[in-house]
């Protein structure tokens, strides 16, 4: 039961990740996740690139929930990725609202992996 719990936590989170993959496709939609345009080709560059690794990331996360022996480095992924934005975020004073509400989706993800890894390591009975 408590594997099937941190797949689910995995898929929910690897699925939150997923979703900044549309700006690759469409980036006007930056506008709407993060409460900016994109102004210069530069910037809709790096920005679409970043779309492309959160995406991967949650990929790693969706297979980690199949695939448990992928659990701890798609998890360790995801948290670093997770905290550098937060602490990107939150030591700045001047973001969009937008982004805001995404470093805040950030923060609960990573109280959902932190216990998908608990999870994973109570499961095979490793210790931290």
């Amino acid at each position: 039961m408590a594997d099937k719990i941190a797949a689910v936590i995995l898929f929910i989170v690897g699925t939150i990740n997923l979703l900044p993959v549309i700006v690759f496709f469409d980036a006007t939609k930056t506008v709407k996740l993060y409460g900016l345009p994109i102004e210069g080709e530069s910037l809709m560059i790096l920005m679409r690139h970043r779309a492309v690794l959160l995406g991967l990331v949650g990929l790693a996360l969706i297979a980690s929930a199949v695939k448990p022996e992928f659990r701890i480095l798609a998890i360790a992924l995801a948290l670093i990725s997770k905290f550098a934005f937060v602490f990107l975020t939150f030591t700045q004073s001047n973001y969009t609202a937008e982004v805001r509400q995404v470093a805040l989706i950030d923060v609960g993800a990573i109280v959902l992996l932190i216990a998908a890894l608990i999870i994973h390591f109570w499961r095979t009975g490793t210790k931290f």
